[in-house]
């Protein structure tokens, strides 16, 4: 079935600024702090599906991203991130798995700790990112929609002036030539198809990603630069199970407001 395509603009003036602000602070009290799985359930659409990307759930590393290449031997910045509050959202049939094809916005929240030589480095970074997912057929109203999704394009960047890096690029997805497979299962949870309720979301990537740096002069990575490339899983829900329709959406508002 053709889908109309639809979009949501971005989030109230401020909004951002706010939850950078916000996140920042968590993670400069709690440098140890890692991005644990949550539960996540997302409205009905009124169609007996949800509409993606999960809003307002988010996707976690569940393994960190590195930066290993351009340092000195023995020395890496491992990065642990979550990514939510997506915006900009386009919708559009088709793509290379024949489902949907689904493009937005969504900031990344990371965490920067380094080891060997930049033991004791630590900051929190934030800056938006690009992404355009690809989503195999599925059928609304099933109680269980179970449907292979690729990632397919992913990248952003810090905006210029950061103190310790005049380039940090993160680039990802089967259209870069780097393949990110994943899958999505959706589970029906207090009468959702259209009934008023809602949808367990189980969803994965295996994203193969690079990112680019190069250090600012003065800064700890001054004099460095160089590319890394691997592979890691992002989560979005707990895998394997269906929460308590009451208690797991009043967890999630709260994990995520």
């Amino acid at each position: 079935m053709m889908r109309v395509t639809k979009s949501r603009r971005s989030p109230p003036a401020g909004a951002g600024a706010a939850l950078a602000l916000a996140v920042a602070a968590v993670l400069l009290a709690s440098p140890a702090a890692a991005f644990p799985p949550a539960q996540c359930v997302v409205p009905d659409n009124g169609a007996g599906t949800i509409d993606y990307p999960p809003n307002p759930c988010g996707y976690v590393t569940l393994q960190p991203m590195m930066i290993i290449d351009g340092l000195p031997p023995g020395t890496t910045i491992g990065i642990e991130a979550i990514i939510d509050s997506f915006f900009d959202i386009t919708y559009q049939a088709g793509g290379t798995l024949g489902g949907e094809i689904e493009q937005f916005h969504a900031p990344i929240h990371m965490e920067m700790t380094g080891a060997g030589m930049l033991a004791g480095y630590f900051r929190p970074a934030f800056f938006d990112i690009f992404y355009e997912c690809h989503a195999g057929p599925r059928l609304p109203g099933e109680p269980v929609q179970s449907f292979p999704h690729d990632l397919y394009l992913m990248q952003g960047q810090l905006p210029p002036g950061d103190p310790d890096f005049d380039l940090l690029r993160i680039t990802a997805g089967g259209g870069f030539g780097m393949p990110s497979p994943g899958h999505t299962t959706l589970t029906m949870v207090g009468g959702g198809g259209g009934g008023g309720g809602g949808w367990a979301v189980d969803s994965f990537f295996d994203i193969t990603y690079r990112i680019d740096f190069v250090g600012s002069p003065g800064g700890p990575l001054g004099g460095m630069s160089g590319s890394t490339t691997g592979t890691i899983r992002m989560q979005c829900g707990i895998p394997g199970t269906v929460a308590n329709e009451a208690k797991t959406w009043g967890a999630v508002k709260t994990i995520y407001r």
